[in-house]
């Protein structure tokens, strides 16, 4: 197997995933979207709020948005500027691009690195949870964790097609 078949394998498999994190952070917008229509209903109906639904929403919401960002990224979708980059060669936006990409790649994966370190923190000697229902933190830390480490390897993929097009036609930039 040689390097192009590898680094295509790998791509796929980190595609599949994402798009499982993609999936998942679609029923957890869903859920999201059930609690703040029963919470409305509720005080409309019976004057009285759901309780904890400002915390389930702030969970569901780390969800969406950690499983959500590589799917992005493997469109795409971020936002760049490039006023001063598409002055530059072609050749220099590709080195500039990849630079970036690196380094992205290192931060998300560091933000993974310590998200998980943080999450077994939580989990161990005393569990962490939440003030009103008190659902447990560390699950939704090991999220950040997950959703992180997929962005680097997404993000990492980039470092090696720094300008492609694929993804980018109708997105804002």
């Amino acid at each position: 197997m040689n390097f192009n078949e590898l680094f295509e394998a790998t791509v796929r498999g980190v595609h599949a995933i994402v798009r499982v994190l993609t999936w998942v952070a679609s029923v957890a917008l869903s859920i999201m979207i059930l609690f703040v229509v029963s919470n409305v209903l509720s005080r409309f109906f019976f004057k009285k709020p759901l309780p904890g639904t400002i915390e389930i929403i702030e969970l569901v919401a780390v969800v969406i948005v950690f499983f959500s960002m590589a799917y992005t990224e493997s469109k795409r979708g971020h936002i760049y500027v490039e006023l001063l980059v598409s002055r530059l060669s072609r050749r220099a936006q590709a080195v500039l691009a990849s630079t970036m990409y690196f380094l992205a790649a290192v931060f998300f994966a560091a933000m993974g690195w310590r998200g998980g370190v943080l999450a077994w923190s939580y989990l161990f000697p005393r569990i962490r949870e939440t003030y009103v229902l008190s659902i447990p933190i560390a699950p939704f830390l090991f999220v950040i964790a997950l959703g992180s480490f997929v962005l680097a390897l997404e993000t990492l993929i980039h470092v090696f097609h720094p300008l492609s097009d694929e993804g980018r036609k109708g997105a804002s930039h």
